[in-house]
């Protein structure tokens, strides 16, 4: 089983990846985890090379975690490599969550929990901006994604969706 969840921040990709790791004891990529520790947080705009360089990273280290595990689920949407993982997976989920909703489970994701122990509470607070203008800039490249993948999308819209899948898998 090799599973891709795809989906705008906020959508619930981390928790359903989670869930599909537990429940089959299989191993768990989480592409925020590379992001995070090549320092592409710490990023300042504009800084072409920084972002390469961290690019570069993440695609070495999908690289080498798809090439060794015969079973696995990753999260995340990175463009420049969701291409490798497309390639080696079985099917990619597309969570299209509303924008009010994802809203939604940031604040409250941002008050219960340190979901990156890289970022203050304030920073994650701040990427509320990120995920509204994300929405409008990369949305459609998402959704284009998806056009030109039909064999392996499962795109579902609200969580009674995703639930009844889960619990059907």
């Amino acid at each position: 089983m090799k599973i891709s969840i795809i989906g705008q921040p906020g959508s619930g990709k981390s928790t359903l990846a989670s869930k599909i790791s537990e429940k089959f004891n299989i191993p768990y990529l989480q592409l925020d985890r590379f992001w995070f520790e090549y320092g592409g947080n710490k990023l300042k705009p504009g800084d072409i090379e920084g972002v390469e360089k961290v690019r570069a990273y993440m695609k070495e280290k999908v690289t080498s975690f798809i090439n060794g595990h015969d079973s696995w689920v990753s999260d995340g949407t990175y463009p420049r490599v969701q291409s490798i993982i497309v390639e080696h997976t079985d099917y990619v989920i597309f969570l299209d969550i509303p924008l009010y909703r994802r809203l939604f489970n940031h604040m409250k994701r941002t008050l219960k929990s340190d979901r990156h122990k890289e970022l203050t509470k304030w920073e994650d607070f701040k990427f509320i901006y990120q995920i509204i203008r994300r929405t409008f800039l990369k949305g459609p490249k998402l959704k284009q994604f998806v056009l030109d993948h039909p064999d392996k999308i499962k795109v579902f819209k609200n969580y009674k969706e995703i639930e009844s899948y889960f619990n059907n898998l």
